[in-house]
């Protein structure tokens, strides 16, 4: 845990317990909501009121609340945090530290930003807002191909997702690119996710 720096919001007691064991790289007593990458952030739920609770829920990082009563407040708990009871042993906040870090590389790892949507490529899915629509494996490594080159001819896109030569049927990469769109028109009304200009296929 020593890449690891940790930030406690509303408990002097324990930012005390955790920087005397020397484990992770730095421990900060929260005060400003600004944070250096590679972060957990430990909240106590008590201390605080749901409105300023609300504010940690922007950010997508882990997160711990952590609170001596069931959940308070119906905290809104996502991929990137949890919520824990007190009492806490020690012993077991470090090692569900550890698997909250593994899980948000992962996640992280398998999400790519493209404008307002977020495309999942392990659980296969595109979100947008709260609302999320099934991909499947073709239609993902399609849009992750056509981002990376920030535009792509459909003789590239036939070889570096279909593994075909340009001159082979492209029957099967104009379906998957018809039934993509219409995934995206009829879930978001959303008409250019995927757009054709001067011979190449763009995002957004």
């Amino acid at each position: 845990m020593q890449n690891i720096s940790l930030y406690i919001f509303g408990s002097q007691s324990f930012y005390t317990i955790i920087s005397d064991l020397n484990i992770f790289k730095k421990v900060y007593l929260g005060k400003n909501l600004s944070f250096e990458a590679d972060s957990i952030v430990i909240v106590f739920v008590n201390s605080f009121s749901s409105q300023y609770l609300s504010s940690f829920y922007k950010f997508k990082f882990p997160i711990i609340f952590i609170s001596n009563n069931e959940k308070k407040n119906k905290l809104h708990v996502s991929n990137f945090s949890l919520f824990l009871k007190t009492p806490i042993e020690i012993q077991n906040f470090l090692e569900i530290s550890k698997i909250l870090i593994s899980k948000f590389n992962y996640l992280k790892a398998s999400q790519t930003i493209i404008n307002n949507y977020v495309l999942n490529s392990n659980d296969r899915f595109l979100q947008k807002d709260k609302k999320k629509i099934k991909l499947t494996e073709i239609e993902i490594k399609l849009i992750l191909f056509v981002k990376k080159c920030n535009g792509s001819t459909k003789e590239q896109i036939l070889e570096n997702v279909w593994k075909q030569k340009a001159n082979l049927d492209t029957h099967a990469f104009e379906t998957c690119l018809h039934r993509l769109r219409k995934k995206i028109k009829i879930n978001y009304n959303d008409d250019g996710f995927i757009h054709f200009k001067n011979d190449k296929y763009y995002l957004l």
